[in-house]
């Protein structure tokens, strides 16, 4: 089925669901490898992400769904409207494949909707890469 709004990609690392996984929930290392952030692991947390970018500001989180290490799923809201970010991981070689899907988009389509596909590519090819390497 073709779901022209959502985004989604996916990366392999080198390590393991475990060290992925703590790269998603620990706030420490969001912050290194997404965005400054309060989260938590917990279903229905609340929390806020700093995005540093002046017209989508800080983006308000909620905690959906979650089984570690498999699946973490949030409600992220904004300028950009009520969207859900899932991250999937599953075992891939001696490594970890990352699927991430920004989905709940609205029509007519927001014009952060391609700000946030490039950011995605980035932060999975480039930012998460970094942040797995240097804390295993």
């Amino acid at each position: 089925m073709n779901h022209p709004r959502r985004i989604e990609h996916e990366a392999v690392y080198p390590h393991a669901r475990e060290r992925v996984w703590r790269a998603l929930v620990d706030p420490a290392e969001l912050a290194a490898w997404l965005m400054p952030t309060d989260f938590a692991p917990d279903v229905g947390h609340e929390f806020s992400l700093q995005t540093g970018d002046d017209h989508i500001g800080t983006i308000r989180g909620e905690v959906l769904e979650i089984d570690e290490p498999h699946l973490l799923r949030c409600r992220w809201s904004g300028v950009f409207g009520d969207t859900e970010v899932t991250f999937e991981l599953f075992p891939e070689g001696g490594g970890t494949r990352l699927r991430v899907i920004h989905d709940g988009w609205t029509d007519p389509l927001p014009t952060e909707h391609a700000g946030f596909d490039d950011g995605w590519k980035q932060k999975l090819d480039e930012d998460l890469p970094r942040t797995l390497a240097s804390a295993n």
